[in-house]
């Protein structure tokens, strides 16, 4: 519980440092979303500040964070006398059903993270521990996603330093709760104490709410900075209140500092408030003044993008824009993937969609949620938690059915409508689109001022929260299995050992010591390993001369020059067929030239008949085995000097 403790004390910190620069523009929010408010913003500053500080040493930044905790305490907090008059009238059930839900997500945080969590091992918070060990923030050529934006992401330095990924994923926790408190406060200034109360319920029990917040997946906060950026924007055009633009934009910035998607809810928010400026013969300029705020919160992780990869939003749009160390083998790969979510799309690898299909697309948010998350998201495999929930559809569907919207509504509807059909356009991935459940989530509040809305959203909110907190509950690898660990029933050991295939290998390749350097070969949680370790597979860097590489020799030269030492193969991830062939070969029996040929000629699966020759021509030996020897897991082997 150490690491949840430390989350907390930074982000009761990151509420007084916010509090004490925004105090002013968050005085007439109510008590309960200026709370969440400080919250959330000061966060996504110290994870900034932490991210940029950290390119001249990890050290320098957390002494620059704690400087700033230590203000927030000492004066912010100070002036927090409406902390004491945050005033909850009890409704007995919502608290219930809700705090249920973050109790579950706890239990996730403090249980180690499995395959379930893919994107957390992967990179989420493998990329922090990497600088961490490097004692700086630093280009990782071979994860891509590193390049990302990563104010959130940041944040998880503190949180591995002091207590492990416990301690990283206590802060997904801590902002699922802000941001349930935010769209509360907001939705009861609005709409009154029993509509907030369905508001909050509607956000915390969508399924992928439930299971992020116990994750180290960002897409939660990301959704809540730039879905709440969204609605207090078309909340200004309808109040002209500066004080709602300049919140909106500080929310609309950071959700520029946590995910690429956030220039697509900037670009049409930004298109919402100038129309509606223009329809209301208003100036323009706190519009550009609030526009330069968002970019000066936001853009320094476009502009660090283009020096260190000439790319502002590095991978994507590589033939647009280009980029180090990648090319359009690569970025085919990529887009290929981006393509298969979804039911919209006729061909993936070109990204042809049926325009048509976009209301069976919206509509299996609900009832394909498989196909909206990975993994095997193109046969509907994907993970039921995916789901972004009845509630979203359902209440969407009864907002445009009412009608007779005030200007706030109006244009947050739209701006949900024109960003899901972008959606429908770029990837259809459920996570991607957290940030309009936002504004929908507070929006559901106004149906509670008409008896046969209030009615039909009651029971989605109803039927969502049973099945969510059902899926939490029940599914593999949710609460009640990590339950067992948490509670001592089952060791790490054993628990990470039953459900991530590379924890047992892991183990043993973090006995070779510090001097080793793995390539990892379809096997991405590098996260779990101590020493140096790269993703050897070609579709993830070029660094790796692979077109020039032409026998086992090659192969062993080439990598010895990088300072490889070990190579690790997942043999899990070929077909069966494949993986009994590569066994014997690597055992002694030649491949057969046919599949030789075939592996040769394919440039993703290349490394595959070169380790083989390798191993052949006593270049590479295998050091250790791992699983059944006649149908093993994985394979580690090492490289000759």
């Amino acid at each position: 519980m150490i690491g949840v403790l430390a989350a907390i004390l930074t982000t009761v910190s990151a509420i007084g440092f916010s509090n004490l620069l925004l105090r002013r523009w968050t005085a007439d929010f109510d008590l309960c979303a200026r709370l969440g408010l400080t919250g959330l913003t000061g966060l996504g500053a110290f994870g900034t500040l932490l991210y940029f500080l950290g390119w001249i040493s990890i050290p320098v930044a957390f002494v620059a964070v704690a400087v700033c905790a230590v203000i927030g305490l000492a004066l912010g907090l100070r002036d927090l006398r409406w902390w004491g008059k945050v005033e909850l009238k009890t409704q007995g059930t919502f608290i219930f059903v809700i705090g249920l839900g973050f109790l579950f997500a706890l239990i996730g945080v403090l249980a180690p993270s499995t395959v379930k969590d893919w994107d957390s091992l992967a990179y989420h918070l493998a990329v922090p521990k990497m600088w961490l060990q490097a004692g700086k923030v630093e280009v990782i050529p071979f994860i891509h996603q590193s390049n990302f934006p990563f104010a959130i992401d940041s944040l998880y330095l503190i949180g591995l330093q002091v207590a492990g990924q416990a301690g990283a994923k206590a802060f997904s926790w801590l902002i699922g709760i802000l941001g349930v408190i935010t769209i509360f406060g907001i939705a009861r200034q609005r709409y009154g104490a029993t509509a907030a109360w369905w508001s909050g319920l509607s956000f915390s029990t969508i399924p992928i709410v439930l299971w992020q917040t116990g994750t180290g997946y960002i897409d939660v906060g990301h959704g809540l900075f730039s879905g709440l950026g969204l609605l207090l924007a078309c909340k200004w055009i309808e109040s002209n209140d500066r004080r709602d633009l300049v919140i909106a934009a500080v929310l609309l910035g950071f959700g520029l500092g946590t995910k690429y998607t956030g220039m697509q809810t900037l670009g049409v928010t930004g298109i919402l408030v100038i129309a509606g400026v223009m329809l209301t013969k208003r100036s323009t300029k706190p519009i550009w003044i609030s526009l330069a705020l968002a970019l000066a919160i936001g853009a320094p992780w476009y502009v660090k993008n283009v020096v260190t990869k000439d790319n502002p939003v590095f991978p994507f749009f590589y033939g647009k824009l280009g980029g180090k160390e990648w090319d359009e083998r690569r970025a085919e790969i990529y887009t290929h993937e981006q393509n298969t979510f979804g039911v919209g799309r006729t061909v993936p690898a070109t990204g042809s969609v049926e325009p048509l299909r976009l209301g069976h697309s919206v509509l299996g948010l609900a009832y394909q949620p498989g196909r909206y998350v990975n993994p095997q998201q193109d046969v509907g495999n994907g993970d039921p938690l995916g789901s972004i929930g009845l509630a979203f559809v359902a209440g969407l569907t009864l907002l445009l059915i009412r009608g007779r919207h005030r200007p706030m509504e109006r244009y947050a509807l739209i701006g949900v409508l024109v960003s899901l059909g972008i959606w429908f356009v770029l990837t259809q991935q459920s996570r991607y689109i957290v940030t309009l459940a936002v504004p929908v989530a507070v929006m559901i509040g106004q149906l509670w001022t008409h008896e046969n809305y209030r009615r039909f959203a009651a029971g989605a909110i109803a039927i969502q929260s049973a099945v969510g907190l059902y899926l939490a509950y029940a599914l593999p690898g949710a609460f009640s299995d990590q339950i067992q660990v948490v509670m001592g029933k089952v060791t790490p050991d054993e628990y990470q050992s039953r459900n991530i295939a590379f924890y047992v290998p892991a183990k043993s390749i973090n006995q070779l010591g510090p001097s080793a350097k793995v390539a990892l070969y379809d096997e991405l949680f590098g996260y779990l390993l101590d020493v140096p370790y790269w993703w050897g597979n070609p579709g993830h860097s070029t660094r790796i001369p692979y077109d020039s590489m032409l026998n086992g020799e090659d192969f062993v030269r080439e990598m010895r020059k990088m300072g490889f030492t070990h190579a690790y193969l997942n043999l899990r991830a070929q077909d069966p067929a494949l993986s009994a062939k590569l066994t014997a070969s690597l055992q002694g029996q030649p491949l057969d030239e046919v599949t030789h040929n075939q592996l040769m000629a394919n440039w993703q699966v290349k490394f595959l008949p070169l380790i083989v020759d390798a191993v052949a021509t006593g270049h590479m030996r295998v050091s250790e085995w791992y699983g059944n020897p006649q149908a093993p897991k994985g394979v580690l082997m090492e490289f000759e000097k």
